[in-house]
């Protein structure tokens, strides 16, 4: 590990590295193209090609990296200058203005990822970035609009009727906020596996959707199915970690981030200055794909 750590280079590293080796070629192989205290014009050619190859790179790498800006956002209220820093063009941000200026809305994900202005592409970089907050709806009581009451940790739901007519009652429980108690109200879910699933969220920092619960050993696909259902999930509760001040070993307990990537992580900030997305830790390979997708609800640059 200590071997794989001190051998990790980032971006800017590699190309000073690469640009080391090639002065030393030139300074090793320069002495061939002498002749007579001169270099030969066809040589000088061939070297100021070579140059401009490599120079175009490094620049087509830096153009690159200014598009890899991702952050949380709402496409409900997010502003136009925003939608560009993701990726958008002007014209296509202004068409997301507009269409919420004339009472569009996104009620979710999918309906944002529908937008004729967002590619398959950009809304599969984007979806774990977008996070659309619910609008309460108004209840109404004897023709009234009344402000609805605050939402409870465990809902009474009827399902179905049983044959006698008598009402068969399940429990919904918000996964985020429900205590030791509320939680056992899951069918299948006892005191042992409330108290895992209490334990893995704190571990966490809170859960962006039920399968993460299929993560607690003796909860599998078969036992989740007894209850998935009744799961509801309030994101807005998650405890996010703070990737541009958080220390090594507070970073290294999170289930999804080990002890070396958590190196890598601080290593990379240090380097960096500031980390602005994941994708820029992506790129320089600080992290893997599968990690990346899994932690870019818990980080906040």
């Amino acid at each position: 590990m200590i071997i794989k750590e001190w051998f990790v280079f980032f971006s800017s590293e590699r190309l000073g590295i690469t640009a080391l080796i090639v002065i030393l070629l030139f300074v090793i192989i320069l002495p061939r193209f002498f002749r007579n205290d001169e270099i030969a014009a066809e040589d000088v050619e061939r070297l100021k090609k070579e140059m401009d190859v490599f120079l175009a790179e490094m620049e087509k790498q830096s153009v690159k990296s200014k598009h890899d800006t991702v952050f949380m956002f709402d496409p409900n209220v997010i502003d136009s200058a925003s939608l560009v820093l993701l990726g958008f063009s002007p014209r296509q941000a202004k068409s997301i203005v507009n269409y919420r200026n004339k009472g569009g809305k996104f009620y979710n994900k999918e309906s944002f990822g529908k937008s004729f202005v967002v590619s398959d592409e950009m809304f599969t970089r984007l979806y774990y970035y977008i996070n659309i907050k619910e609008t309460p709806k108004k209840e109404k009581v004897a023709g009234k609009a009344v402000e609805p009451k605050e939402n409870k940790a465990v809902a009474e739901v009827t399902t179905a009727k049983e044959s006698n007519s008598t009402a068969k009652k399940i429990y919904t429980v918000e996964l985020n906020s429900a205590d030791f108690d509320e939680l056992q109200k899951y069918h299948g879910i006892g005191e042992y596996y409330a108290k895992k699933i209490v334990e893995y969220r704190d571990k966490l920092g809170g859960f962006y959707k039920p399968e993460q619960l299929m993560e607690i050993r003796g909860i599998d696909s078969v036992r989740f199915e007894m209850f998935r259902n009744q799961i509801l999930i309030d994101t807005s509760r998650i405890r996010r970690i703070k990737i541009n001040t958080v220390a090594e070993n507070e970073l290294a307990k999170h289930p999804y981030i080990n002890n070396f990537t958590a190196k890598a992580i601080i290593r990379f900030r240090k380097f960096k200055g500031t980390i602005t997305s994941a994708n820029e830790m992506l790129k320089e390979k600080v992290i893997t794909e599968r990690q990346a997708e899994k932690i870019a609800v818990y980080f906040e640059y």
